[in-house]
């Protein structure tokens, strides 16, 4: 009984990474990313901010991201979230420019968008994605499940916020298309789940 309840939960997130990986791998770009990519780009927001938050990306600003994430995340899912977050973080971390080799997706080019500043490297999984998703999507999903204190609440909606902000400021410099971070969102979000499930499981 408790083996057929818990298989859709392990069944969503591996459709998830099969799925993005396919896309990720069989396409340049989806149709209707230079469309969204150019209004983003149109909202009459400079660059500046965009390039600020990237560089939270960059060393040494990096480890303060991640440490915060991670010990956010650790206040509000104890134990459990402490081992998630860290293997979530340590995968991502040594695992998407494999990854990036592997798929080969081209960056965004000046032909489709404004291209603020060069990135060199293939497009998908956003190496910036990966980092940033790392340290907000746990704590996000953490804070919820504690939301019936106010503070689990604001806590998950500024997390989310956060990734939010970090997928805006990669499009907006023309660094990736905004299928690169949403697949990127889906593939992290899932590994999380599916290391969330199995650190569940081994502690009982």
């Amino acid at each position: 009984m408790p083996k057929s309840s818990s298989r859709p939960r392990w069944l969503l997130p591996l459709l998830v990474i099969v799925i993005v990986l396919a896309v990720a791998m069989l396409t340049p770009r989806l149709p209707g990313d230079p469309t969204v990519a150019r209004a983003i780009q149109g909202l009459g927001i400079p660059p500046a901010p965009a390039a600020w938050i990237t560089s939270l990306a960059g060393r040494p600003s990096v480890y303060v991201v991640l440490a915060i994430g991670l010990v956010l995340a650790t206040w509000r899912g104890r134990l459990r979230a402490l081992v998630a977050t860290a293997v979530l973080m340590g995968l991502w971390w040594y695992g998407g420019e494999p990854l990036k080799e592997l798929v080969h997706r081209p960056r965004p080019t000046a032909e489709f968008v404004e291209v603020v500043r060069a990135s060199s490297g293939f497009s998908f999984p956003s190496t910036f994605a990966t980092t940033w998703f790392s340290a907000w999507i746990p704590l996000a999903i953490y804070a919820w499940r504690t939301r019936q204190r106010a503070a689990g609440t604001a806590v998950s909606v500024v997390a989310w916020i956060l990734v939010l902000a970090g997928a805006w400021a990669r499009v907006r410099m023309g660094a990736h298309w905004p299928s690169d971070l949403l697949m990127t969102f889906g593939l992290v979000w899932a590994t999380f789940v599916l290391i969330d499930q199995a650190v569940a499981t081994l502690e009982g």
